[in-house]
């Protein structure tokens, strides 16, 4: 007897309590100002560390007037002495007139070198602070470099995102998932929030949400016209679903809509090749949590599933049958697939390399 096909397929977590560990980085050498146990809030700093400062390569040749590239007879200042900004750097007198040419340093900084006819400046390092964007409780601690923060929450992992991340209110501004986000919606109850939205949004809602100085804004999808315009928002935009024209899932939006008026952390994600972070939406809540359990990604009768390719891509259901065999389609495949099945009790068979599962 031949044992029954498994299926198997990516998972997307979209839980409503789970144990959520996240490190918060410097992205250089600093100073942790937090220990192992502590509380920490999501505007509380966490670390501080000082910012390179930029090299700028001055022309004193131009601006001396030389003929020559030797600026030693020339200079003033010596690579390795601090200036401050319009300290003179190197003076050339003018033969007959009272004011000398000089280059003077455009900013405040460091001499680093002197080659040829050019002056090579570092201006002066600031001070950056890193916050814990997250409340919970710190578990870890990476001398010099960083922190873990752990906390039971909601946790929704999203397709798309773009912007840097944040924390805010969660704020409904549409009652259904597939609602479009438009302008009139995003009132002043919006002001500093996360504004959850539905199937997507206009230009015009997009610049207002930015008026009302959100904190976040997050979509079940978005058109691919107005990526530009979401990228240059002040603040991150999240995408449940994808790109295009469909619904927030419903799953998703329950979720989100269960938790508003609750603190959440909007993290766009960083699709760095070597250490990617996808995006999210962290809710902490007091709630007790039997910890993160490994990921099954073995597809069962009663998983919901989400369509992430194909036509009907954005397409959320549930498994109601998996087939014993393959099924072929007119494209000329035969692929392992699955029947799901909408709320609206729409049915389809999909592939199962064309869906995830939101666990």
């Amino acid at each position: 007897m031949l044992a029954q096909m498994r299926y198997y397929s990516t998972v997307t977590r979209a839980v409503s309590s789970t144990v959520v560990r996240r490190e918060r980085m410097l992205p250089t050498r600093g100073k942790i100002l937090v220990d192992i146990d502590d509380r920490v809030d999501a505007v509380d700093i966490i670390g501080r560390y000082e910012t390179p400062g930029k090299l700028l390569i001055l022309d004193a040749r131009a601006a001396l007037n030389l003929k020559r590239r030797d600026l030693s007879t020339y200079l003033l200042k010596r690579p390795g002495e601090i200036v401050r900004a319009g300290d003179v750097l190197a003076s050339q007198p003018r033969l007959g007139k009272m004011f000398p040419r000089a280059l003077r340093a455009p900013t405040g900084g460091r001499i680093v070198a002197v080659s040829d006819s050019q002056v090579v400046l570092e201006s002066e390092t600031a001070e950056a602070e890193v916050r814990a964007q997250i409340s919970g409780r710190v578990v870890s601690v990476m001398p010099e470099r960083g922190a873990v923060i752990e906390t039971t929450a909601t946790l929704i992992q999203c397709i798309w995102g773009t912007g840097t991340m944040s924390h805010g209110v969660l704020r409904a501004a549409v009652n259904s998932p597939d609602e479009i986000l438009t302008p009139d919606k995003v009132d002043v109850s919006c002001l500093g929030a996360i504004v959850i939205g539905g199937a997507g949004t206009t230009c015009e809602a997009l610049i207002q949400a930015s008026k009302m100085q959100a904190r976040g804004l997050i979509l079940g999808a978005l058109s691919s016209a107005l990526i530009d315009q979401a990228a240059a928002l002040p603040f991150p935009v999240l995408v449940t679903e994808g790109l295009g024209e469909f619904p927030m899932g419903q799953t998703i939006f329950g979720l989100l809509k269960d938790h508003v008026g609750s603190e959440a952390t909007a993290d766009p994600g960083d699709m760095n090749p070597w250490r990617p972070r996808f995006p999210e939406i962290i809710i902490p809540s007091s709630a007790p949590a039997a910890g993160e359990s490994p990921l099954d990604n073995s597809l069962k009768s009663g998983d919901t599933v989400r369509v992430v390719r194909g036509e009907r891509g954005g397409f959320t259901g549930t498994v109601t049958r998996l087939p014993e065999h393959p099924v072929a389609y007119d494209i000329g495949l035969t692929l392992p697939s699955i029947e799901i099945q909408s709320d609206s009790g729409e049915r389809m068979i999909v592939p199962t390399s064309n869906v995830e599962i939101l666990r």
